[in-house]
């Protein structure tokens, strides 16, 4: 790549509940950008012990030149009522330029060159009031990064994490995102696994166990139902059918088949096969992998820090950094 591709630089930050993600990266005239380094932590609003504007900058004031601020764009969490500063959900559908024209813009951080995106609001599968923060700026990368590499177009895409989000393509027209649904897997594998008397029958750590994991998929769909399903994490290791190292894949299993079969419950009929992009972090989004094509449907994975810094270098060309 010549240098004189090369635009000013740009940090994106994903701020959610568990993690802290940054990424310096050097923006292409033609709207692409190069990650040039990062910071990963812990430090998700749960976590943190300082101000906001100290968490931020202690992580990334290497990058920073006071001479020349280099404009942040942040989403996620960080815009929530226990965020930074509290930048209200604006409702779908919504584009690009709506969620530039959205954005908070912090005046006395990095000489007003920092802006929170907000996040987003409308109905689920259900017909109820949903919300999401940071995978709006992660959908419009996805859809960047599938048009760029020339994949599959998906039916479905799925972002596993936390609060997990599921989004229908074909209800999302144009280029808006117009309907989104949420699943709180994640949360209550966490929950179960710690706090639970599952807990007893998990052996932390345990090297993953990929066909109690399958096994859990298919026991997912038995009769009952997942409040019952899931006391058999613990009666069957107490039957000795599993071992404890078993519990950790198996409960995975049961939890995300249940979310699939419950999100994907239109593409359960014979024959049906449902495209789905999953972006995530490589370690889930391969066991989400793995669980789509199991369940009968196809898919392929995008990086979710990938999908951010897509999303917000689309963003980005909507807002006006300060000198």
């Amino acid at each position: 790549m010549k240098p004189e591709t090369l635009m000013s630089p740009l940090i994106i930050v994903d701020w959610g509940t568990t993690n802290f993600r940054a990424y310096l990266v050097e923006r292409r005239a033609d709207g692409c950008g190069v990650c040039r380094d990062k910071v990963v932590t812990t430090e998700g609003l749960l976590n943190i012990q300082r101000e906001y504007p100290d968490v931020l900058k202690r992580n990334i004031s290497h990058w920073l030149e006071p001479s020349h601020p280099t404009p942040i764009l942040l989403s996620g969490m960080v815009g929530s009522p226990s965020g930074w500063i509290e930048v209200p959900h604006i409702p779908c559908p919504a584009n690009l330029q709506k969620l530039a024209q959205n954005a908070h813009q912090i005046n006395n951080f990095n000489n007003g060159n920092t802006w929170i995106i907000p996040g987003l609001s409308g109905l689920g599968i259900s017909g109820y009031f949903d919300v999401m923060r940071g995978e709006e700026v992660q959908y419009f990368g996805a859809k960047k990064i599938i048009e760029a590499q020339n994949l599959r177009a998906p039916e479905v895409i799925c972002f596993p994490g936390t609060h997990n989000k599921w989004i229908k393509t074909a209800t999302s027209t144009g280029t808006a995102l117009d309907q989104f649904s949420t699943s709180m897997t994640g949360e209550i594998f966490n929950l179960l696994i710690r706090h639970s008397i599952l807990s007893n029958s998990i052996a932390k750590p345990a090297p993953w166990q990929q066909r109690a994991f399958l096994e859990g998929l298919d026991n997912s769909a038995s009769q009952g139902g997942i409040m019952h399903q899931l006391f058999t994490v613990r009666s069957l290791q107490l039957s000795g059918a599993h071992t404890h190292d078993n519990g950790e894949a198996y409960l995975s299993g049961l939890l995300i088949g249940t979310e699939i079969r419950s999100m994907l419950k239109e593409s359960t009929k014979p024959n049906k096969v449902t495209e789905v992009a999953i972006v995530g972090s490589d370690k889930l989004a391969h066991r989400y992998l793995s669980a789509i094509d199991h369940l009968g449907h196809c898919g392929y994975t995008i990086n979710s820090g990938e999908a951010t810094i897509a999303g917000a270098l689309e963003i980005a060309q909507y807002l006006n950094p300060q000198a």
